[in-house]
């Protein structure tokens, strides 16, 4: 079991959770222009899950590594891809908003 065994797994784990959560951001991004979105999210679901659980049982099979360690690792970069998406959007929107905090001196509402 080396290193570079498991940087690659986590790797791997990274990379099906950017599939799997950016597929889930475009669909939600596109959900307002279907027709039929409670299909769509069901489609995209079944699509995004099938590629994260076919591309670990892969993985599994590929390697002579204990699978418990494979399944661990890939999920520890399925959550860190997660983490990252969730870190990106956010920046994204601050950068796309003002945000504007109240000071002790600013008055809020004003009833004179």
């Amino acid at each position: 079991m080396s290193v570079i065994g498991w940087l690659g797994f986590f790797l791997a784990g990274l990379g099906l959770g950017s599939i799997y959560f950016g597929g889930l951001w475009f669909t939600l991004r596109r959900l307002r222009h279907w027709r039929q979105p409670v299909l769509g999210m069901g489609v995209s679901w079944l699509v995004r899950l099938t590629i994260l659980l076919g591309g670990g049982v892969w993985l599994l099979k590929q390697t002579a590594m204990p699978p418990l360690l494979v399944i661990l690792l890939l999920s520890a970069g399925v959550l860190f891809s997660r983490t990252l998406l969730i870190v990106w959007l956010l920046a994204a929107v601050e950068r796309s908003v003002k945000i504007t905090y109240p000071t002790k001196d600013s008055q809020i509402l004003s009833h004179q």
